[in-house]
């Protein structure tokens, strides 16, 4: 079993440490832009005040989560975390940035250090994400740090409107195998 301990994280820009309760107003300013979160497949819409206290209860107790600090401002740009499978060995990568920093390398940056903690410190043997085929920019991000396309599916989200079809991508632990059945 791997740790759901989020650990603060640097990069050349960017903090990445644990989510707190002072975080609130602006994770839930990011989190309630529609062109946000609509290719979420996790995150409801609207985003209310219970929606962040779930998130801080039960969320970021259980799976490593970081905000996502941008140093030269000291402003929360973003959230990033890692959702284990069911035996622990295995996890999905996610997060969001706010619009206004889209375009930056930002969201490549914070990935990069999370899959490094995900496959290093963390455990965790592969690590798996998707994106939806109307967002190219988060495809690139995850062959920016080194997932591969898998295959393809179809997910229905938390909201009326953002099913659609996705891309499923990997990233596995250098030397792992799957184990043959």
């Amino acid at each position: 079993m791997t740790s759901t301990t989020s650990k603060p994280l640097d990069t050349t820009r960017l903090y990445l440490r644990q989510p707190t309760e002072q975080d609130a107003e602006a994770i839930s300013a990011i989190a309630g832009d529609w062109e946000v979160v609509r290719r979420l497949g996790r995150m409801p819409h609207p985003y209310m005040d219970t929606h962040y206290r779930f998130f801080l209860d039960h969320v970021v107790p259980n799976e490593p989560t970081w905000a996502i600090l941008w140093r030269q401002t000291g402003s929360i740009i973003g959230v990033i975390g890692l959702k284990p499978d069911a035996e622990g060995e295995s996890a999905e990568l996610g997060y969001y940035i706010a619009r206004n920093c889209w375009g930056r390398g930002f969201a490549t940056e914070a990935a990069r250090a999370v899959v490094q903690a995900g496959i290093g410190s963390l455990g965790y043997r592969r690590l798996k994400s998707g994106y939806h085929l109307d967002n190219p920019a988060s495809g690139c991000v995850l062959m920016n740090v080194g997932f591969t396309v898998v295959g393809a599916g179809y997910i229905s989200g938390l909201t009326t409107f953002r099913e659609g079809i996705f891309k499923i991508t990997q990233r596995r632990r250098p030397g792992f195998r799957e184990r043959q059945i």
